[in-house]
């Protein structure tokens, strides 16, 4: 495996797999060794560390209460399969208050290890992963994931006044994560930063994923979505809509 990326400096994955101590340990000194030497990617280590102890003290501490209460209504959870699993909120309060995440970002440039896409202050997206043993974790451009991975997804609606969220997997596969299987966007409230309820668990198909967030004033079209996306991969255009563009890596465990 190569730590570092084309600038010479530890790439996205590295430092997440480091932070999840999923590194191998060669890999890990390696990693370790360069991070004493490289005060740019100190930085980013230490920003990293610092964002995972504001989760644990801040947010966590701030959504179980909410989460636990919603759990309490509704008493009621199941898994439903199609080409993936779809957890909803039963899987447990510590799982649940986990996944239950409102992050908060302030203003700057964008760069691509940001781990907020779009536009701040107007439509935007935090896509965030579980993975087994409770590990908690941002998913930014490039991410290493696995399967069983669990991810969900806190949007900043702006204007919108509908959300879809959709995927392409390693395989060319298209489907639907919000509303989970369904045809057509769904209405969102004009919150600053909305928990969608869908919880997705990956599947086995390794490879380059993309997620994408349709935003948009009018409901859309999962087809339609499906259709932009396979026309510009890489920045679908759809009338009515702002399409947010996430990808990770899924790899075998």
């Amino acid at each position: 495996m190569t730590i570092t990326n084309e600038r010479g400096h530890l790439s996205s994955e590295t430092i997440d797999l480091l932070l999840l101590a999923a590194l191998p340990s060669a890999e890990a000194n390696e990693a370790k060794a360069h991070l004493d030497g490289c005060p740019f990617c100190k930085q980013r280590w230490v920003e990293l560390n610092e964002d995972s102890q504001k989760f644990k003290q801040y947010v966590f501490a701030r959504t179980l209460p909410q989460v636990e209460a919603r759990l309490e209504a509704s008493k009621a959870g199941f898994f439903e399969r199609f080409r993936l699993q779809f957890v909803l909120p039963a899987l447990g309060l510590a799982t649940a208050a986990a996944l239950a995440l409102t992050f908060a970002t302030g203003p700057g440039t964008q760069t691509e290890d940001d781990e907020y896409v779009g536009i701040k202050g107007e439509a935007a997206f935090e896509l965030v992963a579980q993975r087994e043993a409770g590990q908690v974790f941002p998913v930014k451009t490039g991410t290493t994931l696995k399967p069983k991975d669990k991810v969900r997804f806190v949007v900043n609606p702006g204007t919108a006044k509908f959300v879809l969220v959709g995927s392409v997997d390693g395989a060319g596969s298209f489907s639907v994560y919000h509303p989970f299987g369904a045809g057509q966007s769904e209405p969102v409230s004009g919150a600053a930063r909305l928990e969608l309820s869908s919880t997705v668990e990956l599947d086995e198909t390794v490879g380059a994923e993309r997620v994408y967030v349709a935003l948009s004033d009018a409901p859309v079209t999962a087809a339609a979505l499906e259709a932009a996306v396979k026309a510009n991969p890489a920045s679908p255009q759809l009338d009515g809509a702002k399409v947010l563009v996430r990808e990770f890596v899924k790899v075998a465990p």
